[in-house]
């Protein structure tokens, strides 16, 4: 297939390799041409705009950071949805609200487009392994028609129903991501309190039944305020606060609090 994609950051970047390696013809925009570095030499074609790309592809996926920088893409003054053919299929891989999808998909709509939200999970090693866990919402034969491209860079691709179905499970996801991240820290202060070795309740939380991938993330890091400088720090709290917003008063709201302990951590850079 003819791909373009846009966001060549800590995901995108792998996943833009993988599509690469898998032989599609790619297309690459990007506003900092330090981004493109990786790619010197490749066989890959360097759009000037999101509209140059939008005019050279069949597909496109899109993973920068919010939905405002989606829409910028779509469909601001250089933006790809007045160059791209009826019928291109966009991916959505950026963690939006359930709400801002479907607004997104539905004025990409008027120009035939056809909008998948795709969040994709699982990090950087995985992307470059094509491991990723990819979380679809939207028309299944849209779906059908990308199946090869999402192959490129991930094995686990789940249709979870129409627009907004993947980012409610995007964001369930990372929200109990960051509750087990805070749960974490609040072992080790328990460990503080009871006067046990922090170096060796570490290696047993890291080894025995508790262990998980969120908690190793706390582990590892030393502190919440170690993960509030890190990558993952401003995405999870875009990600509860934007959960908290989708999931209003209904059954959940418990998560929600849990999580909220390590956002308030990280915005402050205690802990």
């Amino acid at each position: 297939m003819k791909i373009g994609f846009i966001g060549l950051g800590s995901m995108g970047l792998p996943m833009a390799r993988r599509i690469l390696a898998t032989g599609h013809e790619l297309t690459l925009y990007a506003r900092r041409p330090a981004s493109l570095e990786p790619f010197a030499g490749a066989e890959v074609f360097v759009a000037a705009t999101p509209a140059a790309l939008g005019a050279r592809v069949e597909a496109v996926g899109i993973c920068v950071f919010d939905a405002a920088g989606v829409e910028e893409v779509l469909f601001g003054p250089d933006g790809l949805a007045g160059t791209a053919a009826p019928g291109t299929v966009v991916l959505v891989h950026s963690t939006v609200s359930p709400a801002q999808i479907r607004a997104i998909a539905e004025r990409a709509e008027g120009f035939g487009l056809r909008v998948l939200d795709a969040p994709v999970s699982g990090g950087a090693p995985r992307a470059l392994t094509g491991e990723l866990t990819v979380m679809v919402g939207g028309d299944p034969g849209a779906l059908a028609d990308v199946s090869d491209l999402l192959a490129a860079f991930a094995n686990h691709v789940v249709h979870l129903g129409g627009i907004g179905a993947g980012s409610n499970a995007k964001l369930i996801n990372n929200t109990l991501l960051a509750a087990q991240i805070a749960l974490a820290d609040e072992a080790m202060a328990a460990g503080r309190s009871l006067g046990v070795d922090p170096a060796g309740l570490m290696e047993v939380l890291s080894t025995s039944s508790s262990s998980c991938v969120a908690s190793g993330v706390r582990l590892r890091a030393g502190s919440l305020a170690a993960v509030a400088e890190s990558p993952a720090g401003p995405t999870l709290a875009k990600d509860v606060t934007l959960m908290a917003e989708a999931l209003g008063s209904a059954p959940g709201r418990e998560l929600v609090e849990v999580a909220r302990r390590l956002v308030a951590a990280l915005s402050t850079g205690e802990g």
